[in-house]
């Protein structure tokens, strides 16, 4: 039996899922024997597949997202009697298949996210929990939380946690804080989708109790799946879009503390980032995943509570031992265990 993996994701915008995805990728393929494995992926995304040593790249079919999913590549699983892994938190739903589920926040919070987008994404889970050969996840605190949400899940999931060494392979970009008009060790910064989870109104509120401070926060948001996140922003909170890994690099490392205080995470990659990027001080919600990540290593704030006095906060910099206990190629590693017992020569 061969392992056909899902190249869904490389027509996506790269986030923490897109990341882990692509990440486990290219260490898989150092563990992949010739012929074990198959990535199948959408005509649209095939310019972005990097080159593979073992794992053999077809490209199939015009359809894209999850249509492409559910027909052509759930096809293509199915005819060639094959196990699909799936890294992105979706999966067919009438192919054998080894799953990674990131979290369960829309169960958690469906408030954050469209009507359209809550009952396909509950009716995708129950099926791949009740399905699934096996079940990945990031976090020991999300494979309680997907056992909570989803019994049948139980006995399937073993934990291959996000890395950081990905942010270690290429060098930053010095003109950065030029082009945003940030001064070196004179903003905070923080760095993921404005989706209503990821809490832009804890930055707002605070940044109105500092009004001294600068806030600078990267990263867009879907607005086909996440609710409405309108925020009427203060003069000292700048938003960046998108940056570039070398940008982020540097804004990470330049920054006077990288803020990340959610509602709710899987696992809490961005931080990882820039305690691996050079950080001085992360702050970050005070809950059980992030504690679970990155112990002593953190400042901890409530994500509900405004008025903190963060310059005094970034002062208490952080240490950077929790980098590890992380490895990409670590987790790559307890991946192919699972696999492995799926792969029939």
């Amino acid at each position: 039996m061969k392992i056909v993996i899902n190249g869904k994701f490389y027509g996506q915008k790269k986030t923490g899922v897109q990341r882990y995805a692509g990440e486990i990728l290219s260490f898989l393929d150092g563990l992949f024997r010739e012929g074990e494995a198959e990535l199948l992926v959408p005509a649209d995304a095939a310019e972005n597949v990097p080159a593979f040593r073992n794992i053999n790249v077809v490209v199939r079919g015009k359809k894209t997202g999850t249509l492409w999913e559910q027909t052509t590549f759930s096809r293509y699983v199915k005819k060639r009697k094959a196990v699909s892994l799936d890294l992105c938190n979706s999966a067919p739903l009438f192919a054998p298949k080894i799953v990674c589920i990131h979290d369960v926040k829309v169960c958690v919070h469906p408030e954050f996210f469209s009507l359209k987008f809550r009952l396909w994404y509950r009716f995708l889970m129950k099926n791949i929990t009740k399905k699934a050969k096996a079940i990945l996840t990031v976090s020991e605190f999300s494979k309680r939380e997907i056992e909570k949400y989803y019994p049948k899940a139980r006995g399937k999931i073993t934990v291959a946690p996000n890395a950081w060494q990905h942010f270690g392979k290429g060098a930053s970009d010095p003109k950065a804080l030029q082009k945003y008009g940030l001064e070196q060790g004179n903003y905070f910064f923080a760095m993921s989708s404005l989706e209503p989870n990821k809490n832009l109104k804890w930055i707002v509120g605070n940044a109105r109790q500092n009004p001294s401070e600068t806030f600078a926060v990267a990263g867009g948001i879907n607005k086909k799946v996440f609710s409405d996140v309108e925020e009427e922003l203060p003069e000292n909170v700048k938003l960046l879009g998108y940056v570039s890994d070398e940008e982020a690099k540097s804004l990470m490392a330049d920054c006077k503390a990288f803020l990340f205080v959610t509602f709710y995470e899987g696992f809490g990659l961005p931080p990882l980032e820039a305690l691996a990027a050079g950080a001085p001080c992360i702050i970050v919600s005070d809950s059980e995943v992030m504690h679970e990540v990155f112990g002593n290593d953190a400042v901890y704030v409530s994500p509900e509570t405004y008025g903190y006095d963060l310059g005094s906060l970034a002062e208490e910099h952080s240490s950077a031992d929790c980098l590890a206990r992380y490895s990409w190629q670590i987790s790559a590693e307890k991946v192919y265990e699972v696999l492995k017992q799926y792969i029939i020569q």
